[in-house]
């Protein structure tokens, strides 16, 4: 009776010699979330105040740390956005809101949402999200886009 545990092993081990090694192709993970990119097209000015123009934001200073907030956001994910508290959805377009939605964009097929802290706590970029794609449509220095009730 042999045993496989005998002086013979290793034996059908050879036939494993010529394999190649280091060519195992790396998995692809199903369902990967594409990076946030960013729209102007549904930017608007005609409601300012509240919202402000690009013109006031770069007199102000904010608009440069807008753009650096727009590179370090389009390095993430919606997933992690959220995670890192970068971007809050809303849903819905604010009931308590100093702004109206633009009669353009469809409501019911928008998640509503905000960029917070540019270049402070208040400054907000307020938008709204479809699939990767983060669409701004004002800009928020006073936080009146998602006002708090009073408590």
């Amino acid at each position: 009776m042999s045993s496989r545990f005998g002086p013979k092993k290793f034996s059908s081990r050879g036939k494993y010699e010529d394999r190649v090694q280091n060519t195992r192709s790396e998995k692809k993970v199903a369902g990967e979330i594409p990076l946030l990119v960013f729209s102007f097209k549904d930017f608007d000015t005609v409601q300012c105040p509240p919202g402000q123009t690009f013109e006031q934001w770069e007199k102000e200073g904010l608009l440069s740390k807008f753009a650096t907030k727009l590179v370090d956001l389009s390095q993430k994910n919606i997933v992690k956005a959220q995670q890192q508290e970068l971007i809050t959805i809303y849903g819905k377009f604010p009931e308590n809101s100093d702004f109206k939605c633009p009669k353009y964009i469809q409501d019911d097929d928008v998640q509503w949402a905000v960029i917070k802290d540019v270049g402070g706590q208040l400054h907000r970029v307020a938008g709204y999200i479809i699939n990767n794609v983060f669409y701004v449509v004002f800009l928020d220095k006073d936080h009146k886009f998602y006002k708090m009730k009073d408590k």
